[in-house]
């Protein structure tokens, strides 16, 4: 399914002073190295509205299929992210006077539904770390052998380490050792 297929729609027209609205969605984000994965959300939306204007909260739960850039494993990686904006129906909508308030978004007064889905797409995406790691403690692969030194040891020798830094090793006073 395209991610344009995917809809958070809040019926503006049915809130007369507070709604909640709850939205469980699977949809695909782009990963760092430009390909994607796949994320399932749920969103509690909380709509307060005073006349014209909506004061939109949102708490966002996600889950992301990712791989871990130290091991390569597959995992799941949690993410949750809270965001705030205010929708304003009608075209002599004025901005908030402090620039730095929560979003806001001018919808035409005839418009009756406001798509959220764009918003928390973009909070999750800006919520993913820029380094995945399936833990914190992650040791990654054996440079040598690829094994994954999360599960112990490979037994090849550690000795040498990487040629590229033994001038640096040798003013630290460390030989030729790692």
């Amino acid at each position: 399914m395209s991610d344009d297929a995917i809809v958070m729609e809040l019926d503006l027209s049915r809130v007369e002073d507070r709604a909640v609205e709850t939205f469980e969605r699977t949809f695909d984000l782009p990963t760092p190295e430009g390909g994607t994965t796949s994320c399932h959300a749920l969103a509690t939306v909380e709509v307060t509205r005073s006349g014209a204007r909506y004061d939109i909260r949102a708490r966002v739960k996600g889950t992301v299929h990712a791989e871990c850039h130290r091991c390569a494993g597959e995992f799941d990686l949690p993410l949750e992210v809270e965001l705030a904006l205010i929708v304003e129906r009608g075209r002599n909508a004025a901005p908030p006077e402090d620039p730095d308030e929560e979003d806001f978004v001018v919808v035409p007064a005839g418009d009756e539904r406001y798509d959220i889905f764009p918003r928390v797409r973009e909070a999750l995406i800006l919520e993913l770390p820029i380094k995945v790691l399936c833990r914190e403690d992650c040791k990654g692969v054996c440079q040598t052998c690829g094994a994954d030194l999360n599960e112990g040891e490979c037994g090849c020798p550690r000795e040498g380490g990487d040629p590229r830094w033994s001038a640096l090793r040798k003013l630290t006073g460390r030989g030729g050792k790692p």
